[in-house]
């Protein structure tokens, strides 16, 4: 049984006019990104047409191209009609937009602040790569252990959902840090908070990609890395997670090397946009951290950074 009210008569009402009463009474930004949804989406199925009579290896396979051509297994039916293809299209678009820009805002507010780390990284992608069309996923890229311990704690410091996301005990209930909660019950965790118990990170107001990679004489251990791993949770844990956490993470791992790669990139002198302030409320005062503000993803402003073609190589 559904849990929303009127849900089954709401789905009903949507094609019988209610779509486009909301559309009406929409702000004008969400209509042009509702426009801007259904002209893309239009314009690949008419290239998904167009290339049906072409060698597979010849057509454009993105994402949308096995959604389009995804078929039951059992009838050889298409999985999704043209409707179904621009809701999936829809939420791919918001899914995978503005929680990977909280996260290339994060990399770039931290590291632009810390020009050890910064060169140290860039040096890591300059003498990894050959080229700019060498920077893909794969072996290369998974192999810049710096890089990769950068983007996490960038996410740790600046994860994508602030506040908790509810789950319902199942029937039998849970036993959670020795107190029982029966079925029914619903219960989260906030990625904010725990990304900044001290119990696990050390320092855990301090951006430190260090503490991700296994450094014996420096004090980092299997067993730290461990503990910091349990505690870190920026795609959710369990049947509920993030389904395009590998492909998100490939996303922020190459824009971010191919960016490094051929630019450079700082802070825009004096800027402080993005950081706290004396003059705010409580709990948003510490220039060093990238305030971010709960609505379901985190929004922010800025960092205000400058990119300059880089001249020289490693």
């Amino acid at each position: 049984m559904s849990r929303v009210p009127f849900l089954e008569f709401l789905l009903w009402l949507k094609p019988r006019g209610l779509d486009r009463l909301l559309d009406i009474i929409a702000p004008p930004a969400a209509r042009q990104y509702n426009q801007f949804v259904y002209d893309s989406v239009t314009d690949r199925i008419a290239l998904q047409r167009e290339q049906a009579t072409k060698p597979e290896e010849e057509r454009r396979q993105d994402m949308f191209y096995f959604l389009a051509e995804a078929r039951d297994s059992n009838t050889g039916a298409l999985v999704y009609n043209e409707d179904d293809l621009r809701a999936e299209s829809n939420m791919l678009i918001i899914a995978g937009s503005d929680t990977t820009a909280t996260s290339f805002s994060g990399f770039f507010f931290y590291l632009t602040d810390d020009l050890t780390r910064y060169n140290k990284v860039v040096e890591e992608i300059q003498t990894t790569f050959h080229s700019l069309d060498d920077i893909i996923y794969g072996p290369k890229l998974q192999s810049c252990t710096y890089l990769r311990a950068c983007v996490d704690e960038a996410m740790r410091l600046a994860p994508s959902g602030l506040s908790e996301l509810p789950r319902e005990i199942l029937p039998g209930g849970l036993q959670i840090k020795g107190e029982f909660y029966p079925v029914g019950t619903i219960v989260g965790t906030a990625p904010w908070v725990n990304s900044r118990d001290t119990n696990v990170y050390a320092d855990a107001e301090t951006f430190c990609p260090e503490r991700w990679i296994l450094d014996g004489p420096g004090g980092v251990t299997k067993q730290d890395i461990a503990r910091a791993r349990a505690g870190f949770h920026p795609f959710l844990s369990g049947p509920g997670n993030c389904v395009g956490q590998n492909l998100a993470i490939a996303e922020i791992l190459i824009t971010v090397a191919r960016t490094l790669y051929q630019l450079d990139v700082r802070r825009a002198p004096k800027s402080k946009l993005g950081g706290g302030s004396p003059e705010l409320n409580w709990g948003k005062t510490d220039p060093n951290q990238l305030q971010l503000v709960d609505a379901y993803v985190s929004l922010r402003r800025g960092p205000e950074v400058q990119f300059r073609k880089r001249k020289l190589k490693f």
